[in-house]
């Protein structure tokens, strides 16, 4: 007898929430968790970067204690446990503003979304329903309803949006995750829940396909930077992605014998060499994204199958494969980061390559032990859902299509800013967006510029900082990516940009990459305002390095009238970089206002001046000044410019 259409409906609805809704929220404490090692410990509690790897792999290892959990409480208790618990956890994070509660929150909640991974996939063996379906698709529209939640707000966490209509939003999802679970079927009595070693071996892949997702799939700004798009055009390409990505699990499951082993290996070599160059793949990007995706949601499809064969008593196997694929994760992702501070034997874009290898060899494996598995699912549910979550990036680009129009030029007097924005994080170590910009309102800065600024990278908590700003300031942006495309230089205006560009800076022997960005900017003047931006090498006592990199702006600057040059040097007045500067013929907007130090770090104690205008000799400083304010660890330099009489 043919199901009603609604009643089919309620039941996929049942299926697969449960996963999805707690994939979504967990996937919101990784983002805050990994930033806080990073801004909250090591920058504010001044915790070392190796000193960091207690905590973050101590808190991954927790997965491990699924068995014990499950053992101890039952099937159903379990799931209650860790999905109801991280549904409470996360509403908590959402009302907490201590960056140190909120750490051991995300510490909990962790814990609890990777012993829930394992104790589902678990369940489901023992129930009657479908048993990798439901994780596996879960997994992608959890990653898609993630992203269209974090779009909505710009792209941005929750976490990191004050107000009702997020708490609202957190508090409804968690209702649901508890609806979910009075809704989940009881296990049938004697069922098993594990899998043989050779078959559980390939739930490692969960892992390595959050890595890819979370550094790259999930961004829209990477999408941007590298296309040169605009958002929400690249916030829409990468809800596409997760459609195509369930369309290609549902082709898996439906005909397994197209998983052929030639062509997952054929797959595979695709993905690590995209990936390996992932920064660099320009206008491929959009390509290498859904492709890539297509490839994952076939390869999960194979994954899943071969993980229902060979069913086991226990749930050790399972656990010891999931957890040590998130343990993998952790660990890929620390290094990538970590190759930041110090030279490692590998290159940098090595660690996300290794992930898709990984991902390319379980996804083979698994295409030969499923190829014979007669299809299971001809389901386009998960297609529908993602089809229906590409619709809020459509609103939004309804909404935000109308591009920023440029302030009218009134001439000099303008006022500019320099503003090293630390990735959005305070002094306390929590990321406070509004903050920033609140300080950049009231200023009443024309032309600003910024440093440290990113536009998803996972570290900053995968927010896009420029859209956000723009939007908020109502000003026009230019970004340029220099350790990465996604981290650098920014620069804010309200007047007309009439010419831009960006470049490099020497390495000299150091590990990240820097580089500055310029713009022409009409401010009603008889010529336009240059502007340059830049973040020199940061280690103060490696003054050799900022040797090399200053006479690269300097030459670019070649003396030009109506010039403005900002940034954070990381070097203090009177050092050798500074003097080659001024010996250049730019002047020093502090000091010849100034006789005071205009010291702009620490924010809380500064004790030096490393933050800086400097202005060409046609140009005078009518006023300038230092802002105080826990915003930032800098504090912002404003001045008043005007042309010398």
């Amino acid at each position: 007898m043919k199901q009603d259409p609604a009643a089919r409906f309620f039941y996929q609805l049942r299926t697969y929430a449960l996963p999805t809704l707690v994939i979504t929220l967990g996937l919101q404490f990784i983002r805050a968790f990994i930033p806080g090692l990073a801004w909250y410990l090591r920058d504010t509690v001044a915790v070392g970067t190796l000193s960091l790897i207690p905590y973050a792999f101590g808190t991954f290892a927790l997965g491990f204690l699924a068995p014990l959990i499950r053992r101890l409480t039952g099937t159903k208790a379990a799931l209650w446990i860790t999905a109801g618990g991280l549904a409470l956890l996360r509403v908590a994070e959402q009302i907490c503003g201590s960056p140190g509660i909120d750490l051991w929150l995300n510490i909990a909640g962790i814990g609890l979304f990777l012993n829930f991974l394992p104790i589902f996939i678990g369940c489901t063996r023992e129930s009657s329903s479908s048993s990798s379906e439901r994780w596996t698709r879960g997994l992608i529209l959890g990653f898609a309803a993630d992203t269209g939640l974090r779009g909505i707000f710009g792209p941005r966490d929750l976490s990191t949006v004050g107000g009702f209509i997020p708490l609202a939003i957190i508090i409804i999802l968690a209702g649901l995750i508890f609806w979910s679970l009075i809704m989940e079927p009881k296990s049938t009595p004697g069922l098993k829940s594990d899998a043989d070693a050779k078959y559980s071996l390939g739930l490692l892949a969960i892992g390595s396909y959050m890595v890819l997702q979370l550094l790259y799939f999930q961004s829209s700004g990477w999408v941007e930077e590298l296309t040169g798009l605009g958002f929400p055009l690249g916030f829409i390409i990468v809800m596409l992605g997760y459609l195509v990505a369930a369309r290609g699990l549902e082709l898996g499951y439906a005909h397994p014998r197209l998983l052929h082993p030639l062509l997952a290996i054929g797959f595979g070599i695709l993905l690590v060499a995209a990936v390996f160059n992932a920064n660099q793949v320009a206008g491929f990007a959009i390509l290498m994204l859904l492709i890539g995706q297509f490839f994952l949601g076939w390869g999960l499809a194979g994954i899943g199958l071969s993980n229902d064969l060979g069913i086991k008593q226990g749930l050790w196997r399972t656990t010891l494969a999931v957890t040590g694929g998130m343990v993998l994760l952790l660990a890929l992702a620390f290094a990538y980061y970590l190759a930041l501070d110090m030279a490692l034997p590998i290159p940098r874009d090595s660690f996300p390559a290794i992930a898709a290898g990984i991902l390319g060899i379980l996804i083979t494996a698994g295409s030969f032990q499923s190829r014979d598995r007669s299809a299971t699912s001809r389901d386009h549910n998960g297609s529908i859902a993602a089809g229906i979550l590409v619709l809020i990036p459509l609103a939004c680009w309804i909404l935000w299509r109308i591009p920023l129009e440029a302030s009218q030029s009134n001439g000099f007097p303008v006022k500019v800013m320099t503003y090293n924005i630390h990735s959005g994080y305070n002094v306390d170590g929590s990321q406070d967006f509004e903050a920033i910009a609140r300080v950049i309102e009231e200023s009443g800065a024309d032309i600003i510029g910024l440093q440290e600024v990113s536009r998803g990278r996972l570290m900053d908590g995968a927010v896009d900082m420029t859209g956000w700003l723009s939007r908020r300031l109502g000003m026009q942006v230019l970004f340029q990516g220099t350790e990465e495309p996604i981290w650098g230089n920014a620069l804010l205006t309200r007047y007309p940009i009439i010419e831009s560009g960006e470049s490099g800076l020497p390495l000299e022997g150091t590990t990240m990459r820097r580089g500055y960005l310029w713009a022409k900017i009409d401010v009603g003047a008889n010529e336009p305002l240059l502007v340059i931006v830049t973040h020199l090498h940061h280690i103060v006592e490696d003054s050799q390095v900022r040797m090399v990199q200053v006479p690269v702006i300097l030459d670019f600057w070649d003396g030009q009238g109506q010039a403005i040059f900002v940034g954070d040097l990381n070097a203090e007045p009177g050092s050798a970089e500074m003097e080659l500067i001024s010996g250049a013929g730019l002047v020093d907007s502090w000091a010849e206002f100034w006789d005071s130090e205009g010291f702009t770090y620490y924010a809380t104690h500064p004790d030096i001046r490393i933050d800086y205008l400097w202005h060409s000799p046609d140009l005078e400083v009518l006023d300038i000044d230092v802002i105080q304010t826990p915003a930032s660890d800098h504090l912002p330099v404003l001045a008043e410019l005007d042309l010398s009489n």
